[in-house]
C-alpha cells in the first residue's frame, strides 16, 4: 500500500465522494493508504503539500491559479465539486428574484477560508448588468461568524454554502434567495492539485487516486443518499443526518458531482471571473494549470 494524504480547505458535505471512496474501500482497491486532514488555517495546506507530508490539496482552483508565474506552479487533476455549492440567502422570501434587487443592499460573504465566495458571486452580479457601485460588502471573516451576525441583523443577504443554506431555509430562519450551482453553471469550484514531482511518480500515485475517485462518482450517481446514512452522521454528528440525507440527493441532482474532469468551459469562465476582479493579470491556458490523468 501506498500511502496518499490530502491536506483539504474544509471538511463538508459537498466533498462526498471522497468520504465515500474511503468508506466503500476504492483506495484500498488502488493500493492507496489514503488519509486526510483539514487544518484550521487553510493556507497549511500549502505548506503541507511543499514540506511533503501532503500529497495532493483539495481547494479553490484560483490558489495555482494565483501563484502561476508568481513564485509556484501547482496543476490541478481532478475537480470534487464541478459547480460552485453555494447560495445567497434572505431573511424573507423573495419571488422571481434579480441579482439586481442587491442594489442599495448590504452583502455578507465570508472570506477567511477562501476568496471565492464574494468573487464568485460578484463576477455573477456583474455579468447580470448589476450596477456594483450600489452594492455594499461585509467581507473577509469567518462563515461561521458572519452567518451569526447575519442572524443578528446584519446585512440584507448572506452568501454561504448549500448545505448550510438549506439548514437555515429548513429552521426557518433564512430563504434561499438563489442558488450558485444553477445561476453560474460549470465552474470547477474544489479541485485536487499537486506539484509537478507528485504527476512524475513512477508508481501513478495521481493516476490511482483518480481512478478511485471515479468509482466513487459512478457510485453516487446510482445510489441515493439515504444509502449513506450512517457515513453522513458519523462525519457531521452535528448536523440533522435526515436533513442532510435529503439535501446530499439535492446535490447528487444538481450535475455538482457530475464529471470528475475539470470542464474547459467552466475552467474558462472561472479564469475570465478572477482576472475580472484582479486576482490573476490575465486568464491563463488550460494546460498550464490542468493536468489531464486517467
Amino acid at each position: 500500500m501506498d500511502r496518499l494524504h490530502v491536506s483539504a480547505t474544509s471538511h463538508w458535505p459537498n466533498y462526498l465522494p471522497e468520504y465515500v471512496a474511503r468508506e466503500l474501500g476504492f483506495y484500498a482497491e488502488e493500493g492507496l493508504d489514503f488519509s486526510r486532514s483539514a487544518p484550521d488555517d487553510w493556507t497549511q495546506v500549502l505548506r503541507d503539500l511543499e514540506g511533503g507530508s501532503a500529497d495532493v490539496v483539495l481547494g479553490g482552483l484560483w490558489v495555482p491559479a494565483m501563484y502561476h508565474g508568481r513564485g509556484r506552479e501547482y496543476r490541478a487533476f481532478a475537480q470534487l465539486n464541478a459547480r460552485n455549492p453555494k447560495a445567497l440567502v434572505t431573511r424573507e422570501k423573495l419571488t422571481d428574484f434579480d441579482w439586481k434587487d442587491l442594489e442599495g443592499k448590504i452583502v455578507v460573504a465570508p472570506g477567511a477560508g477562501g476568496t471565492a465566495p464574494y468573487v464568485h458571486t460578484a463576477g455573477l452580479m456583474r455579468k447580470a448588468g448589476v450596477d456594483m457601485s450600489k452594492v455594499r460588502w461585509v467581507r473577509d471573516l469567518s462563515g461561521s461568524m458572519l452567518t451569526e451576525l447575519f442572524l443578528g441583523g446584519m446585512g440584507d443577504a448572506l452568501v454561504t454554502d448549500l448545505v448550510n443554506a438549506s439548514f437555515l431555509e429548513h429552521r426557518g430562519e433564512a430563504h434561499i434567495a438563489v442558488r450558485h450551482d444553477r445561476a453560474g453553471g460549470l465552474m470547477p469550484n474544489s479541485v485536487y492539485y499537486t506539484t509537478a514531482d507528485v504527476l512524475a511518480r513512477d508508481d501513478e500515485l495521481v493516476e490511482r487516486f483518480y481512478r478511485a475517485l471515479q468509482k466513487s462518482y459512478d457510485w453516487l450517481k446510482a445510489h441515493e443518499a439515504a444509502e449513506l446514512t450512517d457515513l453522513l452522521a458519523r462525519e457531521w454528528p452535528s448536523l440533522d443526518t435526515e436533513v442532510l440525507v435529503s439535501i446530499v440527493d439535492d446535490l447528487r441532482a444538481s450535475g455538482i458531482w457530475d464529471d470528475l474532469r475539470i470542464s474547459e468551459d467552466g475552467f474558462a469562465e472561472w479564469m475570465r471571473i478572477l482576472a475580472e476582479d484582479g486576482l490573476i493579470d490575465e486568464a491563463p491556458a488550460y494546460d498550464d494549470l490542468v493536468a489531464v490523468v486517467s
